[in-house]
């Protein structure tokens, strides 16, 4: 082993051995506790316990927990509703697209059936134009 790693575990356990305290330690303690206590500013927050232990799962009235779990039940129902509501909001897309190419299909129809009744007309036309010259012709 490292002499310097000898030496740094004697060094630490000469550092962490146990010593008792001084004659009247407790009392100096428990009135340096009431007196910041009294003066202690509001500002300070508490200490607060650990956010998360498998410990703490298995105890069925943990009050921290519920609303961890209400809140993670919420936001899985809002994706689960979010995910309901872009569904039906790209069905009625592809419906108003479908709406619209049958629309443009129907312009064009519209647009070929007119074609052709202005084409028969336009025969109509003359053939009536040819058979007046011709009557004419007669008399």
């Amino acid at each position: 082993m490292n002499p310097f790693d000898d030496e740094l575990e004697n060094n630490l356990k000469h550092a962490l051995r146990r010593e008792e305290p001084s004659a009247g330690f407790a009392e100096r303690v428990i009135t340096l506790a009431a007196q910041q206590s009294t003066t202690a500013p509001h500002h300070i927050a508490p200490i607060s316990k650990p956010r998360f232990s498998f410990a703490r799962l298995r105890v069925l009235g943990d009050y921290q927990l519920w609303p961890r779990w209400a809140a993670a039940a919420a936001v899985s129902a809002a994706l689960i509703v979010g995910g309901f509501h872009y569904q039906t909001i790209q069905r009625e897309k592809a419906q108003h697209a479908e709406g619209e190419a049958a629309k443009q299909r129907l312009m064009l129809a519209l647009r070929i059936a007119g074609s052709k009744l202005q084409f028969a007309r336009e025969k109509v036309n003359q053939i009536n134009d040819d058979g007046t010259n011709v009557q004419q012709e007669k008399e």
